[in-house]
């Protein structure tokens, strides 16, 4: 890797944590959190939270990491700071509209910058502006200019060490005048945004993007948001040679009650946990109920390690050389093109996508924490 790539101080794997509004991930021992270096959270997260710790933090004049350091959050570990706008958007494109329920949702980049400077995050994620591939060329140039006015804004209150910029679009120009403008403002630490969008819409033009923003940005760091199943985790980190990536697809699968084994997670009850010497699978027992709070909180230091050894295997294998630029290509205009990409991406099993079901992970979680306290609960034993 570059010389600029080996300063950053995020790791290949960046799960998110919810800590503003779930306090399972103030308490041991996901507090002391020592399976990656860095943990993202959003914006949205701190505002949609009703959690008394969040108030008591926040009038006591200390930021969210220092309130979490004071519980056993380690210092040195990278705290990333996201909008959360993918999720508001989700949230209003999925399950409420779906039950013709109006969501009324929206942060102002005003409440996006307070809450990134109530956080005191190592790095702050520019609010962008989803490019999704069948936008027009009005609709495109549109969001071209909030994304640029969004970053302008946010490098008022943050400076650019400190900022990771959103790349977007689908086509080199687009691309090319978004990273241009980045690097006009001393931004050197860039994500690729609307991956998930993307996918599904061509798994193949979405790999000449991704491709090709990986050249663009071969000196810098570049992170992915977007990872609807592990097993894209190679294809994003060894095949493109993606430096991180951010993921609550660990949590739908331990709220799932999934176990991960390699790139796959299998039913808990498939699972043989002293097979593995990880430390949250010496802490299972087949005997506890799958629904409990520990049993989740285990199973998923179990997920996030698997998947932290899938990371790093993965890294260890990348070539520290630049990749060939290509063209982005209409990719059906070469039927070997085609197959050759689809043959590298991954196809998403319906029961495993995610992406589709529009819930958050937290909300998820959230359906499946309560499920475990009912059955847990006296009434339940009747």
């Amino acid at each position: 890797m570059g010389a600029v790539r080996k300063k950053k101080k995020l790791s290949h794997l960046i799960p998110k944590n919810h800590f503003c509004s779930f306090s399972l991930f103030r308490q041991e021992p996901l507090i002391s959190w020592t399976y990656t270096d860095s943990v993202l959270f959003t914006a949205y997260d701190i505002y949609r939270s009703t959690d008394f710790w969040l108030d008591k933090t926040i009038n006591s004049g200390k930021t969210l990491k220092e309130g979490l350091v004071e519980l056993g959050f380690p210092e040195g570990n990278t705290l990333v700071a996201d909008t959360g706008i993918f999720e508001m958007e989700a949230k209003k494109a999925g399950i409420a509209r779906n039950l013709g329920i109006e969501v009324d949702i929206e942060l102002t980049n005003t409440q996006i910058f307070e809450a990134y400077k109530l956080s005191g995050a190592d790095y702050f994620v520019a609010p962008d502006e989803i490019i999704l591939p069948q936008d027009n060329q009005v609709e495109i140039t549109t969001k071209i200019g909030k994304i640029k006015n969004n970053l302008l804004e946010l490098l008022e209150v943050v400076p650019a060490s400190k900022v990771i910029a959103v790349i977007q679009g689908h086509s080199e120009d687009v691309i090319n005048d978004i990273y241009d403008f980045h690097r006009e403002q001393g931004i050197s630490c860039f994500a690729m945004g609307g991956v998930i969008p993307l996918y599904f819409h061509s798994k193949e033009l979405l790999d000449s993007v991704l491709r090709y923003v990986r050249n663009l940005t071969k000196k810098h760091w570049l992170h992915i948001f977007g990872l609807p199943r592990i097993s894209l985790l190679q294809y994003y980190l060894h095949d493109i040679g993606i430096d991180s990536v951010d993921t609550s697809s660990l949590l739908y699968l331990t709220a799932r009650r999934r176990y991960l084994v390699g790139s796959k997670g299998i039913q808990v009850r498939e699972a043989v946990f002293k097979d593995c010497d990880c430390e949250g699978c010496n802490n299972l027992d087949s005997k506890v109920s799958t629904r409990s709070p520990n049993f989740f909180v285990n199973l998923y230091i179990h997920n996030i390690l698997a998947a932290v050894k899938l990371s790093d295997n993965f890294v260890s294998h990348i070539l520290d050389q630049s990749k060939t630029g290509t063209k982005i290509e209409n990719s059906h205009d070469s039927e070997t093109v085609q197959q050759k990409q689809e043959s590298k991406i991954p196809d998403i099993e319906q029961t495993e996508n995610v992406a589709l079901t529009w819930m958050t992970a937290e909300e998820s979680l959230a359906i499946r924490m309560r499920d475990g306290e009912n059955e847990t609960s006296p009434d339940s034993q009747n």
